[in-house]
This record gives C-alpha cells, sequence and structure tokens, in this order.
C-alpha cells in the first residue's frame, strides 16, 4: 500500500534549507485529509520514520512536527532523535502547568520547541517563563494583522534567543517586510509549495511486534528492557497505551508509561496482548474491507476459545486465545501455513492446531467457526461434547463479541 508524507521546506535569509514542515497526507491530494489530529501525526510519524524514512524526506535537515495538547502527553518522544526533530506546539494547546513541565523535560531531552501560528494574547503574557524553553516562533503572514505583527515582535525583543519564523509568504513585497522586521527563516508559497513524498507500506511494523514477543519469552526478559524496545517504535508506543486503557481490557486504573503497563500486566498477559496488537497492525495497514472483517473474526475467535478453556478449567488458556486470534491469519495474509509460522513465536501447540491436526483446542476453535456462521446444529453438538449446554455457549459468544467490538473502537 502507498503511504505518503508532504514537506515544505524552511529556508534562511540566503535562501538555504534549514529543514522542512511534515504535513500528514495520505494521498496525493496535496491538501490536509478530514482526520483526527493525532492519528494524523502518528501515522506522519510513521511513515517518515519507519515506512519511508527520514534520509528520503528530510535528509540532514531539520524536521519540523506538529503536536496536539493530547499527543504531548503522550510517550512518543524517546524514539525520535531530538537532533533532528523540532516539536511544534499548535496554537490551540492550552498553556498549563503540565504542559510547562512536558517542555522543560522535552528541552532535558535535547529538542528544540516550536509556537505554530503564534499570536501574542494574554495567557501567553501570563506565562512568559514559556519563552525561556522556545527556539523557534512561526507568525502566519497570510492570517495576523499588521498590529498583531507588530506587538509580538515587541514582545519578543524581551527573548533574543528566539528566532521568529515568517510562515504562509506568498509575496515578495510580505518576504521583504518579514525580513526587515527581523524574520530570520521563512516558509510559504512564494518559495515552494508542500510537495508529496511518496513510499510504499511494508510488514516490517508487524516482524517488530514479533521481535518483542521472542523478548519477553526470553529467560532473561527484563521490564526495563522490553519497555525500551517497544518506546522505540512510535507505532507500537501509541496503539499499545491507547489500547491497554480501553474499556475492553478491564484493567482499573489509568496506564501511562510502557513500563508501568507492563509492571500492573506482568509479561504473561502482555504477550497476549502483543500478539492482540500485531494482528490489528496487519488490519490498519490496509483499507481493504474484506481484511478488516476477517481481523475482526480473529478477535472473536481468541476471546470465545479463551471463555470455553476457562470454562473447561486448563491452565493454558492463553494457547487457545492465540490459536483463535491467528486462526485465520493464512487466509489474510495469502500465504501458507509453513510460510507464516516460521516467522511467529508459538508454542508446538498452537502451531499444530493451525496446521490442521487435531489437538486439545481443535475442538474449541471448532465451536468459534461454528458460531461465527450461525451454524446452531453443529453448535448442538459440539456443546453436548464438550459438556456445555447450549445457552452457555451462546452467553460466551455474545461476552466474545462484545469483547471484539470494544477492542476495536480502542
Amino acid at each position: 500500500m502507498n503511504v505518503f508524507v508532504g514537506r515544505q521546506p524552511i529556508l534562511d535569509s540566503n535562501g538555504k534549507i534549514l529543514g522542512y514542515e511534515l504535513l500528514y497526507r495520505n494521498s496525493e491530494k496535496n491538501s490536509f485529509p478530514n482526520v483526527n489530529p493525532e492519528k494524523a501525526t502518528i501515522e506522519l510519524l510513521i511513515n517518515t520514520f519507519q515506512l519511508i524514512g527520514v534520509d528520503r524526506i528530510s535528509g540532514s535537515h531539520l524536521s519540523f512536527i506538529n503536536f496536539t495538547a493530547k499527543l504531548l502527553t503522550e510517550d512518543v518522544f524517546n524514539s525520535l532523535d531530538p537532533k533532528t526533530v523540532v516539536i511544534e506546539i499548535l496554537e490551540d494547546v492550552e498553556i498549563t502547568p503540565s504542559l510547562i513541565t512536558k517542555m522543560y523535560r522535552l528541552k532535558e531531552m535535547g529538542f528544540d520547541i516550536a509556537l505554530d501560528d503564534f499570536v501574542l494574547n494574554e495567557e501567553y503574557e501570563q506565562n512568559s517563563i514559556l519563552f525561556n524553553l522556545i527556539t523557534y516562533i512561526k507568525v502566519d503572514f497570510l492570517a495576523t494583522t499588521t498590529e498583531e505583527k507588530r506587538k509580538t515582535e515587541k514582545f519578543l525583543a524581551k527573548y533574543p534567543h528566539i528566532i521568529l519564523l515568517a510562515e504562509k509568504v506568498e509575496t515578495e513585497i510580505e518576504y521583504r517586510l518579514a525580513k526587515e522586521a527581523g524574520y530570520t527563516l521563512f516558509q510559504g508559497y512564494y518559495f515552494a509549495k508542500p510537495e508529496i513524498i511518496k513510499g510504499y507500506e511494508i510488514p516490517q511494523i508487524v516482524t517488530n511486534h514479533f521481535q518483542i514477543i521472542e523478548k519477553i519469552n526470553s529467560d532473561d526478559a527484563s521490564i526495563k528492557e522490553i519497555a525500551g524496545l517497544i518506546k522505540k517504535n512510535i507505532s507500537l508506543s501509541y496503539n499499545l497505551l491507547r489500547f491497554i486503557n480501553s474499556p475492553g481490557i478491564g484493567i482499573p486504573q489509568k496506564i501511562t508509561s510502557i513500563q508501568q503497563a507492563i509492571v500492573l500486566m506482568g509479561l504473561t498477559q502482555m504477550r497476549k496482548w502483543m500478539h492482540v496488537l500485531a494482528l490489528r497492525e496487519i488490519r490498519f495497514q490496509t483499507a481493504n474491507g474484506r481484511i478488516h472483517a476477517l481481523t475482526n473474526y480473529s478477535m472473536g475467535r481468541a476471546k470465545l476459545c479463551e471463555l470455553l478453556a476457562i470454562h473447561a478449567g486448563k491452565k493454558n488458556t492463553d494457547e487457545y486465545f492465540l490459536a483463535g486470534l491467528f486462526s485465520l491469519l493464512n487466509v489474510i495474509m495469502g500465504k501458507e501455513w509453513d510460510d507464516i509460522l516460521t516467522h511467529i513465536p508459538l508454542s508446538n501447540l498452537v502451531n499444530e492446531t493451525l496446521r490442521g491436526n487435531q489437538t486439545e483446542i481443535s475442538m474449541y476453535l471448532e465451536v468459534a467457526e461454528a458460531a461465527e456462521r450461525f451454524d446452531w446444529e453443529r453448535l448442538e453438538v459440539l456443546a453436548a461434547q464438550l459438556g456445555l449446554t447450549y445457552e452457555e455457549i451462546l452467553k460466551y459468544s455474545n461476552e466474545a463479541v462484545r469483547w471484539s467490538e470494544d477492542l476495536n473502537e480502542a
């Protein structure tokens, strides 16, 4: 699948490129699509640093990237290089003590911070400590009035370390006025329109999930080391915290860090949810409705197999869960099991079940398959063989469907 990143150059007064503002795009159409801003930034980061490659997009230049208030609280910055990434704080972000604390941490990590679409107002004046942390201020030359520009320029004279950047400069006159007013960086259609960089999505992210799972399985598994590996993956860090805090997981307290998640859940549960996220990642990599439906079925199968195994008093319920979770992977990926299972760290029992060999899990998986086909006659037969009533299977099936729907909303 094709992926896209927009970029617009930021130039100094000599016309040399200092960096690029990176812009989320989901097609070759050169405009911002109507999507959730947090999702846009996360996908921009994934497309830039994990799929297309920042060398191809920004080269040795700086990458200016917008962050919303919500994303500034997330644990996504450990995977970014502070020497090459400038964090742009959007104009609608409320200035709070927690934001300023976060900015101190980002500065300690080595990041430069920019305020985007800046217009001086009372909130900024009351939080003047903020300006000691700022490296760049971007002023929209198209949207701000001459009076607003002058007020900003006068106020910022007290902070000579701050670099003024004039954006949306569209004419020679605007460029000249900006230079005369002390702006030293420039961005806008007068210099260049945003261009689209196109790349191709590959399943490397999924491979990273399984590498982390293998580390969790190892005898010398360290929570700190595993958390470090997860933090290096932008998509995984964000999605894992969002996922774990969803109603379907059922954890009573808010989890705010990767290490906290591992400690509270334990390595066994973390391994389980890493498998779930790997399957979800495959779904997110395609706009194919058939793949979405198959992954939804897989989630429901996993939960139903687990619930039936718990009811039966099985000790290895995670294996029942995983057999259901990956039971459609050969159809989803269009590959033979021999090609797939060499890349996924699963037990021999789960492997044999997925290959179609008869195991202790097989009948439970057959129940899940019959339930999704609404094959009531087959379900009654299987229920009797497993010592379950038809009503019990129906109850567990409905619970599994609700659980998978909760996860789809996460």
